[in-house]
C-alpha cells in the first residue's frame, strides 16, 4: 500500500474528504434548522455566496486537520493492526478516531463547554467524520482524488436537493410561527425581565420598562427602557410570517412586533441592531 500512496496523495485526499465533509455537515445544519422553532428558519443564501470566498482559509483548516487528526489515525491505526493482528485491518481507524477525539469530549463536558449528552453527541459526530477521511486517506491510491471529489461532490448536491424537496413536499415539516388573532393577543406580555406590555380589546397599549431595540446594537442586556400608554394594531399579513403588530407609543421607538414560538407559547420579537445578527427581543404572553 505504501508504494501506491505518497504523503502529498493522503494530503490532498483527506483535505478533499474533509471539505465534503464540511459542507454536508452545513447543509444538514441548515436544513434541520428550517425544522426548529425560529424565527431566522429561511434558507441563508448569503451564506452559501460566500462559500468561495472561504476556500483559502478552508483548505489551510483541512492540512491542519489532515495533520494534526486524519494522517496520524491511519498511521496509528495501521500500526496497531500489525502489532495485534498481524495485518493492517480498516476497522481500528474508527476505533482510534474514537479512543483519540474522546478526552476532547471529556473536556468539554467537565469544563461546562458542552452538557453531557451533547458531549457525547459531539464526540460521536466528530468520530465519524474522523474515521470516513481516514478511511478515505488510508487507501489514498492513484486515481482515488478524481472519483471522490466526482462522487463526493455527486453526494453532497443530492443531499441538499433531497432535503428541499422533503422540506416542500412537506415530507419534514418546516417552522413556521403560529398564526394569531387579534382577540388572542390581548392581554399582558412580559420580557421575564420586569417589562410588560399590556394589550386591550379597545386597542390601547400600555407600556411599562419594555425595552428599546432601537437604542441597542448589541444586544438585551441593558438596552434602554420605555414606559407609557398609545394604541395597537395587529395586521395579518400573506401567511404566518407576515403577522405583525404595531405598537405605537410616544415614548418607545419600535418597528412592528413580529410573531414568533408555537402553537402553545406565542412570542413577540423584534430584531436588536443589526437583523444578520438575529439577537431577538422577546416578549411571551402571560396566561390569563
Amino acid at each position: 500500500m505504501e508504494r501506491e500512496r505518497s504523503f502529498d496523495r493522503m494530503m490532498w485526499i483527506s483535505m478533499l474528504v474533509l471539505f465534503l465533509e464540511a459542507v454536508t455537515v452545513a447543509i444538514l445544519t441548515e436544513l434541520h434548522g428550517q425544522t426548529q422553532e425560529s424565527p431566522n428558519a429561511d434558507i441563508n443564501a448569503l451564506g452559501l455566496f460566500l462559500m468561495p470566498f472561504l476556500a483559502i482559509p478552508g483548505a489551510l483548516l483541512g492540512a491542519v486537520l489532515s495533520l494534526l487528526l486524519v494522517i496520524p489515525t491511519v498511521r496509528l491505526s495501521e500500526a496497531l493492526g500489525r502489532r495485534f493482528t498481524g495485518r493492517e485491518i480498516w476497522w481500528w481507524v474508527p476505533a482510534v478516531a474514537a479512543a483519540g477525539l474522546a478526552p476532547l469530549g471529556l473536556l468539554a463536558a467537565l469544563t461546562g463547554f458542552l452538557g453531557p449528552i451533547d458531549a457525547v453527541s459531539a464526540w460521536c459526530a466528530a468520530t465519524v467524520l474522523l474515521s470516513v477521511a481516514a478511511l478515505f486517506t488510508r487507501i489514498a491510491r492513484k486515481g482515488l482524488f478524481g472519483s471522490v471529489l466526482l462522487w463526493g461532490t455527486l453526494a453532497v448536491l443530492g443531499t441538499g436537493v433531497l432535503g428541499v424537496m422533503a422540506l416542500d413536499l412537506g415530507i419534514v415539516d418546516a417552522y413556521a410561527p403560529p398564526v394569531v388573532s387579534r382577540a388572542s393577543l390581548v392581554g399582558e406580555w412580559t420580557d421575564g425581565n420586569g417589562g410588560t406590555l399590556t394589550l386591550s380589546d379597545d386597542g390601547v397599549a400600555v407600556v411599562s420598562a419594555v425595552g428599546d431595540p432601537a437604542y441597542d446594537a448589541e444586544d438585551t442586556e441593558g438596552m434602554e427602557r420605555c414606559t407609557g400608554r398609545g394604541t395597537w394594531s395587529y395586521d395579518r399579513g400573506e401567511g404566518p410570517r407576515g403577522q405583525a403588530i404595531a405598537v405605537t407609543v410616544p415614548e418607545c421607538d419600535w418597528t412592528p412586533w413580529e410573531v414568533g414560538g408555537s402553537d402553545g407559547r406565542v412570542t413577540v420579537y423584534q430584531y436588536v441592531g443589526d437583523p444578520d445578527a438575529w439577537v431577538l427581543y422577546t416578549l411571551t404572553k402571560l396566561p390569563r
